[in-house]
């Protein structure tokens, strides 16, 4: 496949996740089997990168594996593979769509039965060509430098759980604003599929479900790409803002993950 002929180039990551573990790109959480959905079984999917990525370049892709929810270290029998693709988003999908870099996944045998594993990290350098550059949070403040981001960022989480309590698509569409330009680039939206997105959010807020309460007891401060993104978290690694699922036997909560960037000292977070 000749490079020339990708004008849209559009990297994916397809983990197989057989434990408990989150798969980060540029330092970046793109997919995650934790709390109790890690119990038991595997999840696996394809999952789009070109928004962490931001430009050109080298990047690290790191698993990052951790014992299933309620146990305490990683057994022979769990796995973990990341397979790196991508296609042409400009052309024919079945035509472009191939392994650019090679997979990296556990010992084919598993992880040694004699050995109690707290964690195991299986990692890659991948390298991109993209047609954009995308400032997002690259030229950012260190998060973890500033003092105060605890209350700083909970001030912020507690205004989103307003207008998610409010459903108030508009005012959280209003927020989102730079994260859905950064994303409409990076994935070559037209504005018909950037409307279908905001349509979804605003059916999702019309639905009218109850929001799982925000306890700061039960939060952590998390840093993401190199201390320039910075989330909250619940005690269990899922998002800190969440929609209460109306059929909790058959569907699971609506995980709304925010991450917040400051773009120069002492101006306020904002999504990105």
């Amino acid at each position: 496949m000749e490079k020339k002929k990708f004008k849209r180039p559009y990297y994916y990551v397809y983990p197989t996740i057989n434990s408990g573990g989150v798969v980060y790109v540029n330092d970046v959480p793109v997919m995650s089997n934790i709390g109790e959905k890690s119990k038991t079984g595997m999840i696996s999917g394809q999952m789009p990168i070109n928004h962490v990525l931001l430009q050109s370049g080298k990047y690290d892709v790191v698993g990052k594996m951790f014992p299933r929810s309620g146990e305490k270290a990683i057994t022979e029998k769990e796995s973990f593979m990341i397979d790196l693709e991508m296609f042409d988003a400009g052309l024919n999908w079945k035509e472009t769509d191939h392994e650019f870099s090679p997979s990296i996944e556990t010992p084919w045998h598993g992880l040694s039965e004699n050995i109690e594993y707290p964690a195991f990290e299986i990692a890659t350098k991948i390298e991109v060509e993209l047609p954009f550059v995308l400032d997002g949070w690259q030229n950012s403040v260190d998060l973890r430098e500033v003092k105060d981001i605890w209350q700083t960022t909970i001030l912020y989480f507690r205004k989103l759980y307003d207008i998610l309590r409010n459903h108030d698509a508009q005012k959280f569409l209003e927020l989102s604003a730079e994260k859905e330009k950064l994303q409409a680039t990076a994935f070559y939206y037209d504005e018909a599929k950037r409307e279908g997105i905001r349509q979804s959010i605003i059916g999702l807020f019309a639905e009218n479900l109850e929001v799982m309460p925000l306890d700061e007891s039960k939060l952590k401060l998390e840093f993401w790409g190199y201390g320039r993104l910075v989330t909250l978290t619940r005690i269990d690694g899922s998002a800190a803002l969440q929609f209460l699922s109306p059929n909790p036997e058959t569907q699971s909560n609506v995980e709304l993950e925010v991450k917040l960037h400051m773009k120069k000292e002492n101006e306020e977070l904002c999504i990105i």
